[in-house]
């Protein structure tokens, strides 16, 4: 099974691409600040930090079995 890290899976574009990854069958980790806003998460694994933190991005990042990343996170 494919792994993918949804970065910002908290908003509106990254909770929609976690579900559309999960629709396909990916194993799916999301992050950011906060959960989703409307809706329950469907990542697999969500994960709650502040990815303006190296430290913070250095840890979630290191998994290698990551297929894809995606980077959705953004400061309004």
């Amino acid at each position: 099974m494919k792994k993918a890290l949804v970065l910002g899976a908290g908003g509106f574009i990254g909770s929609h691409m976690v579900s559309r990854l999960k629709s396909e069958g990916y194993l799916v980790t999301g992050v950011d600040l906060k959960y989703p806003e409307f809706s329950d998460s469907t990542a697999d694994e969500f994960i709650l930090g502040d990815l303006r933190s190296k430290e913070f991005v250095d840890r979630v990042i290191h998994d290698p079995h990551f297929a894809e990343i995606y980077q959705y996170a953004a400061d309004m």
